[in-house]
């Protein structure tokens, strides 16, 4: 049995696989220890994100992409922290396209 039925909907417009229902995860990865990478690190401001299963969404669209080391997303802030040689203006791209609107913040 599904426990979310209509998830594939709610992503197809942008919204939570749980249809709004909050929770509260932590990334594995810190900001910090991601700075310690030798390849330049982008911050990304994201929203849309409302749980779990959004943040590893988040976080493995990310470490999808050519170039991507290390991706991490911190649920509280919204902030995701990405480590590889990639463009920021492309990361936005592909969050926009599944769903998760962001901005570059540093």
């Amino acid at each position: 049995m599904n426990a979310h039925p209509i998830a594939n909907a709610n992503q197809q417009k942008g919204g939570c696989c749980c249809s709004g229902r909050s929770s509260i995860s932590t990334a594995e990865t810190d900001a910090r220890s991601v700075r310690e990478s030798s390849h330049p690190l982008h911050q990304l401001q994201v929203q849309g994100a409302t749980c779990g299963g959004c943040v590893k969404s988040i976080e493995q669209t990310l470490k999808s992409v050519f170039g991507v080391s290390e991706a991490s997303m911190d649920l509280a802030t919204g902030v995701a922290s990405v480590v590889g040689a990639v463009d920021a203006d492309h990361l936005v791209e592909v969050l926009q396209v599944v769903g998760f609107p962001a901005a570059v913040i540093r």
